[in-house]
């Protein structure tokens, strides 16, 4: 595993550089691929911000956690590392075995509460640039509904989404 660790608006630390080291290293006995850890942590007044990003051949998982103290925002943003890697690995021993499909689909309907109520909550979104592939990859992994990509096939800005039915919904504008 190779790991970057990035500190912005403070001195680098070994102390928490290899604290970093030491939690990717617990998420690295999920991952069979070769994985590239890039982490960036940084400090606003009093906001410490944690920013993991993982590639483990082509598939991308990332995740952003920001609180008052630097070492629970590494631990909170580690968890949310962990959760989406175990995902992906189940979805992949699903997709291998037709018993898993059974097994995940009555999962699915154990945690169906009933409607939620809305709010809207403003983030700043980055877009990357990817195909629609790596797209279907991305929002399989992510905890998210939906992904906004710039298509390297068509050069649009794209939505792609989770619908209620299971499927994925594609959204590209027609200029």
């Amino acid at each position: 595993m190779h790991i970057e660790v990035t500190f912005k608006n403070m001195e680098p630390s070994d102390a928490l550089r290899g604290y970093v080291t030491k939690r990717l290293s617990k998420i690295g006995r999920f991952i069979d691929r070769p994985v590239d850890a890039r982490v960036v942590l940084s400090v606003e007044k009093i906001r410490h911000r944690a920013d993991v990003s993982l590639n483990a051949d082509g598939i991308m998982i990332n995740a952003v956690e920001v609180t008052e103290d630097l070492y629970s925002a590494i631990d909170m943003v580690m968890d949310k590392i962990e959760r989406q890697v175990k995902r992906y690995k189940e979805k992949i021993q699903v997709r291998k075995s037709p018993a898993g499909l059974k097994k995940l689909a009555g999962r699915e309907a154990e945690t169906e509460q009933g409607p939620r109520r809305s709010r809207i909550v403003r983030e700043d979104y980055f877009i990357k640039p990817m195909n629609l592939e790596e797209a279907t990859g991305q929002i399989e992994l992510s905890e998210r509904d939906f992904i906004i990509f710039m298509n390297t096939e068509t050069n649009r800005v794209t939505l792609i989404y989770k619908r209620d039915d299971g499927d994925l919904g594609l959204i590209e504008p027609v200029v």
